[in-house]
């Protein structure tokens, strides 16, 4: 790679996203985020990524805190 960023989905998937989003509760949204925070969390560990992984650990517990408000 040479520092660019590759998508791994069809040109469509964003719209797809947003429709099928449009259908959840704000609630469900956020622990969908939460569950995706903590696998790029993964990615980060595996990779050696110390702050990183630490970084999106905050965003996972902040996604989850904000699931249960409301």
């Amino acid at each position: 790679m040479s520092g660019t960023l590759h998508h791994f989905s069809p040109a469509n998937t964003a719209q797809n996203d947003a429709e099928a989003s449009a259908k959840l509760s704000r609630a469900d949204q956020l622990e969908y985020l939460a569950d995706l925070t903590l696998e790029l969390k993964e990615i980060a560990d595996n990779l050696g990524c110390a702050t990183l992984a630490g970084v999106l650990v905050v965003a996972y517990r902040e996604a989850v805190i904000q699931a249960q408000r409301r």
